[in-house]
């Protein structure tokens, strides 16, 4: 994989947001990386940062999304059992194998259609809080 630029301002600009816009912050910062490059910048950048502790995971299927028809859910985000607790490698394997084989760039639908069916991510701050998006 190509080295990508400005990995610290990819992570500050989308800290809280959906995790499509980290994949979107790799091209914006790397305008000249190819997607394929940026799928890989992708994965390595989330492995990085589970690795670090800078994001976490909610775990696939936990039910602790506050809605309308959900007021009351199992967990929060700062429960451990929301907290999806496979090693980086894992979760990493997880979202390769569910990534879309026939996407041809950023703005294809099954691509926007992958960032919703993953598991959520939970940001976790320099102080140490957890921000779901």
């Amino acid at each position: 994989m190509r080295k990508i630029a400005h990995v610290d301002e990819i992570i500050n600009s989308s800290f809280g947001l959906w995790i499509s816009s980290l994949f979107s912050a790799i091209s914006g910062w790397n305008p000249e990386i190819s997607f394929d490059e940026q799928k890989e910048a992708f994965f390595w950048l989330v492995e990085l940062m589970l690795k670090s502790g800078k994001m976490k995971f909610i775990a696939p299927g936990a039910d602790c999304y506050v809605s309308p028809s959900n007021p009351n859910p199992r967990f929060t985000i700062h429960d451990i059992d929301a907290q999806w607790q496979a090693p980086a490698s894992e979760i990493i394997n997880y979202l390769r194998e569910r990534w879309p084989s026939a996407t041809s760039g950023e703005h294809d639908p099954s691509l926007s259609v992958y960032f919703y069916e993953i598991p959520g991510v939970i940001w976790v701050s320099e102080t140490g809080e957890l921000v779901a998006s």
